[in-house]
């Protein structure tokens, strides 16, 4: 009797385990792709730490006032925003 009622319990659990997983990785998935960070990346309310393009051209097409406003990392040489702690490139600390 004992061992029919573990063997069922293990049945169940290799029944309904793999499913619960993988609706509990949908749902974060979902949740992540969801995020408030990326929306507003995505709406450009934010932009990265890096410059990119040539000059001082930004990455969504306007161009920075002066060269005041960026400064450069030491390690890579990428051309990062004036108030950047970090390197948008290599992440090292400015």
């Amino acid at each position: 009797m004992v061992s029919e009622v573990l063997w069922l319990l293990g049945l169940v659990v290799l029944i309904f385990l793999p499913g619960l997983c993988f609706v509990a990785l949908f749902r974060l998935i979902d949740y992540v792709a969801h995020d408030e960070l990326i929306a507003r990346v995505e709406n450009g309310e934010m932009q990265s730490g890096c410059r990119t393009g040539s000059g001082s051209e930004l990455s969504d097409g306007s161009s920075g006032a002066t060269s005041g406003d960026s400064v450069r990392c030491p390690s890579c040489g990428a051309e990062n925003w004036g108030d950047a702690t970090y390197c948008g490139n290599c992440l090292t600390e400015i």
